[in-house]
């Protein structure tokens, strides 16, 4: 198992490179198919099928697969495949609660992934800046902007922003690997990651009622965006009305979806929408979104009854700056961040069990 997941890590840093088109506008990544091994093994070493039952979530999740499998009728080819992938990133989950390994362990796999990424886009941002060339393969054309291997800044913004939380849950004080990765954060130029790490700090802050740090923290990265420099022009900067008009445009034209399907959704793989709630009920309707508000409320119960008061405060620092996030851009549902909230909820049940 530790040798998967070692393969497992460098497969999620090569990014959108590790990525192989299927057609349809689906692609096959490397970590999937290293996941895939993954879960194979814990089901034959650690017999992980015959445990899942007991598992805090398992209900939740069967509950929505259910809700998916009946959203395929329309949109079978594609849509299964997608179903299949979020169901196999879902077992991570279950991969977490039956390993021997320990929770540092797997929260330092995230952890360090995230610094590397982190790395990985501030060498990108000196010496690839410009996406532009890219743009005739449906890459948005992003220049002096850090996108890592993951040609997004916005998906890149989040992962950082996740990172952050956790290292200092980790190190509880400040360090080197904080200042490159909040570096790399702010040279994303990302509003919606901004205003992420600005909630979940906010949510840390009311939990842990350390308001004069709190205050200092919020004025020192206000400060940091307005003096940031932008050597890419307008495209950088924060108030550029073209894309907010352009995300308002496009949550009426889901929501008119919705209307037209509102009991079992088209089916997964619907592409376009920039809001993983929205997401949820153009692709499984009015059932799926019930039952994934239940996925999403389960966890949040979990962590809450654990004993380990600074993971929980990370923990729903991490989980607003998600939700927050995925209003503006389909978060909830990218494969790095799913395998990052999988991993976070496995070792919550963990911290349960203690």
């Amino acid at each position: 198992m530790a040798i998967l997941l070692i393969v497992l890590w460098f497969s999620l840093l090569l990014g959108q490179l590790g990525g192989i088109p299927l057609g349809d506008g689906v692609r096959l990544y490397v970590q999937d198919i290293v996941l895939s091994a993954l879960v194979l093994v814990s089901v034959a070493r650690h017999g992980l099928i015959r445990k899942l039952p007991t598992f805090r979530l398992f209900l939740p999740i069967t509950l929505f697969t259910l809700a998916g499998v009946l959203s395929l009728g329309s949109n079978f080819s594609t849509g299964f495949l997608y179903l299949v992938r979020w169901v196999a990133y879902a077992f991570l989950y279950a991969v977490v609660l039956v390993s021997p390994l320990s929770v540092r362990f797997w929260l330092w796999w995230l952890a360090r992934f995230g610094v590397a990424l982190g790395a990985v886009g501030l060498v990108q941002f000196v010496w690839y800046p410009d996406l532009r060339n890219l743009w005739y393969l449906g890459w948005d054309p992003h220049y002096y902007r850090v996108f890592a291997t993951l040609l997004d800044p916005n998906y890149v913004g989040i992962l950082l922003v996740l990172t952050l939380f956790l290292l200092l849950y980790l190190f509880r004080r400040v360090r080197w690997q904080m200042g490159a990765v909040g570096v790399a954060l702010l040279l994303t130029y990302s509003r919606s990651s901004y205003l992420a790490l600005l909630v979940g700090v906010g949510v840390a802050i009311v939990s842990l009622k350390r308001w004069k740090k709190g205050l200092f923290l919020f004025l020192f990265f206000l400060l940091a965006i307005v003096y940031l420099p932008k050597a890419g022009g307008d495209t950088l900067s924060l108030d550029r009305y073209d894309s907010t008009a352009s995300r308002i445009q496009n949550w009426s034209q889901t929501i008119a979806r919705i209307e037209k399907r509102p009991v079992f959704g088209y089916g997964f793989g619907v592409t376009g929408i920039d809001s993983s709630l929205l997401y949820v009920g153009v692709t499984t309707g009015i059932v799926g979104f019930a039952s994934y508000l239940w996925l999403i409320w389960e966890q949040v119960k979990l962590v809450r009854r654990s004993r380990n008061t600074p993971f929980r405060v990370m923990f729903y620092a991490t989980f607003a700056a998600l939700l927050i996030h995925s209003l503006f851009v389909n978060s909830l549902f990218y494969p790095w961040v799913m395998i990052w909230m999988w991993v976070l909820v496995g070792v919550a049940e963990k911290y349960y069990l203690e």
